[in-house]
């Protein structure tokens, strides 16, 4: 039986949600999957925090404790407006948030995901 809660942080871009979400929900094998969204999601976990770190982190908590989710996903994309910096720098940002993370929540499994320019979602990390 699934557990009823996963956390996905992603961008506000929509070409990616779905896809993202649906992905998630099979991976994580829950569900629901509440969703955390900024734009350019990983440049706000990833280095020095930015105003939008603190929102972030508030809203994976209310998911944590009031979910239960035991899950986790930070998802960054191709062609994000929010970060604009190569893919190859976004997908090294989903990594030092995913470490960012399992340091903060060891209990959690956590998953990088990274969506490519074909719209095709790949996970690069999981701990």
């Amino acid at each position: 039986m699934p557990q009823d809660f996963g956390t996905l942080l992603n961008c506000i871009d929509g070409r990616v949600q779905r896809t993202v979400a649906e992905y998630l929900l099979t991976l994580m094998g829950v569900r629901h999957l509440d969703t955390v969204t900024t734009a350019g999601m990983v440049k706000h976990l990833a280095g020095e925090p930015t105003t939008r770190t603190p929102v972030i982190l508030e809203d994976l908590e209310v998911s944590l404790t009031r979910h239960g989710s035991r899950h986790l996903a930070v998802a960054a994309h191709h062609d994000c407006a929010g970060n604009q910096v190569a893919d190859t720098e976004q997908q090294l940002q989903v990594v030092s948030a995913v470490s960012f993370f399992k340091d903060r929540h060891p209990d959690l499994e956590i998953h990088g995901i990274w969506v490519d320019h074909r719209w095709t979602v790949h996970r690069i990390t999981r701990v």
